[in-house]
């Protein structure tokens, strides 16, 4: 795999006391990958053999960035089954854009551009400086997983995904809590007529999303070395 020339840590990546510094520097290497295909596609045994750490550790790092809303994933899965067969990691170009104030008065700007790794140019940005909310992505996945045809379009739809992710979800938050409710509508426990966005994107999705489930997971498992 050919290594880009140079890497992105903005500013507020640098001095987030709450990431590893690990993640910091794995965040940098995302960003020189992002800038050669607008997306990462390395693995973590990739990542693994270039820090000489762990995939585990790897895996841990990403999960940190994913979760405080630096990135995306996105998991593409062998046809019928729940094997991962590739990954795609993305910039949140809202990361890229906010002002955080350090000793330096650092501010990060004019990168949308050069790390535009939405996941597609449907996605509406509501204000400036915010990231990409990727609506029909998510409205997609749950269509695709429900078989109903909710339209992204909608604003009610757009204002509840719009709430959770100012409550710092990302689009794997999003993808999770359908996943769970769509478990829980096949073994009975759910009904069918709940699996719409008001109720699944309402006041009741962090409980939605850490619920546990006897069901294997159907998105990413941190613990998969393969990725």
């Amino acid at each position: 795999m050919k290594k880009s020339y140079y890497a992105i840590i903005p500013a507020n990546v640098r001095y987030d006391k709450q990431l590893i510094d690990g993640a910091k520097l794995l965040y940098g290497e995302i960003t020189a990958l992002c800038n050669q295909e607008g997306y990462c596609w390395a693995t973590n045994s990739y990542f693994s053999e270039l820090y000489e750490v762990s995939t585990k550790t790897i895996s841990t790092w990403v999960n940190q960035l994913r979760s405080k809303g630096y990135i995306t994933t996105e998991m593409i899965y062998k046809e019928g089954t729940n094997e991962i067969v590739k990954r795609y990691i993305r910039i949140v170009p809202g990361g890229m854009e906010e002002k955080v104030n350090t000793p330096m008065e650092e501010k990060v700007k004019g990168n949308s551009t050069l790390l535009n790794t939405t996941v597609n140019n449907t996605s509406n940005k509501d204000i400036v400086g915010q990231p990409d909310i990727p609506y029909k992505e998510i409205v997609n996945y749950l269509n695709n997983a429900t078989g109903k045809k909710y339209r992204h379009t909608t604003q009610k739809t757009k204002d509840l995904i719009k709430a959770r992710f100012n409550e710092k979800n990302t689009l794997e938050d999003f993808k999770t809590v359908i996943d769970n409710k769509v478990n829980d509508n096949k073994r009975g426990t759910f009904k069918d007529l709940y699996l719409r966005p008001e109720t699944l994107f309402g006041t009741k999705f962090e409980g939605y999303l850490n619920q546990e489930s006897p069901n294997e997971p159907t998105g990413y498992d941190p613990n998969r070395d393969a990725f």
